[in-house]
């Protein structure tokens, strides 16, 4: 599992995603489940955690 970074081309926005590789059988090649995180900061550079990732950070079970 890694962070990746994507840029929307129109907005200029960095978003942060967890990224999952997986084997897809049926296709017989890799896959990619990714989970957004959040904004990427353009000053500092920090990644801002969205509403629902944030909020599953806090839960401690």
């Amino acid at each position: 599992m890694g962070i990746i970074y994507q840029t929307n081309k129109i907005t200029g926005i960095t978003y942060a995603y967890n990224n999952e590789a997986y084997w897809d059988k049926e296709k017989q090649q890799s896959r990619a489940n990714r989970k957004l995180i959040g904004k990427v900061d353009i000053n500092t550079g920090e990644i801002v955690p969205t509403r629902p990732y944030f909020l599953l950070s806090q839960i401690t079970w």
